[in-house]
């Protein structure tokens, strides 16, 4: 339980820190640090009903998406404002420091192991991304598209 106290508020601060890095307003600071948090809720919640990570990661960036997306809407402005602190949470850092380690010490099966799984990680995390702005596209089109015929 401590464990995930600390993780929930990294992944709080984490965002945070990353707004007061890229300049956001004030007033965007807490909704991405925010979102940050939301990531890593569903993303411990999903991973310990299934217990693997991939599915987890889809997951998570998904939420996140969508969660930048409604919130950029409301707040009127571009919705990777709010993403990319958010979703950072979701990089795949530990496994692409292992990656890297392993390749330094030449082992050659441990870098294998740890940078597929990073790719697989970072592919998770966009393909959530991409299937979320994908939806919102198409949703924007249908809805201009009736509007257009309403007028």
């Amino acid at each position: 339980m401590e464990r995930e106290l600390i993780e929930l508020a990294s992944a709080f601060f984490g965002p945070l820190g990353l707004g007061i890095l890229f300049h956001l307003r004030g007033g965007l600071l807490l909704p991405a640090a925010l979102g940050g948090l939301l990531n890593r809720i569903v993303f411990l919640a999903v991973s310990e009903t299934v217990g693997e990570k991939i599915l987890p990661c889809l997951l998570c960036s998904m939420v996140t998406a969508v969660y930048a997306e409604r919130l950029a809407r409301i707040l009127k402005v571009p919705a990777t404002i709010l993403l990319l602190p958010a979703i950072a949470t979701s990089a795949p850092g530990r496994m692409l420091f292992f990656t890297m380690s392993s390749l330094v010490w030449g082992d050659g099966n441990g870098a294998w192991k740890y940078g597929t799984l990073t790719a697989e990680y970072a592919l998770a995390v966009a393909i959530g991304i991409s299937l979320v702005w994908a939806l919102f596209m198409i949703a924007g089109k249908m809805r201009e598209e009736l509007w257009l015929k309403k007028r």
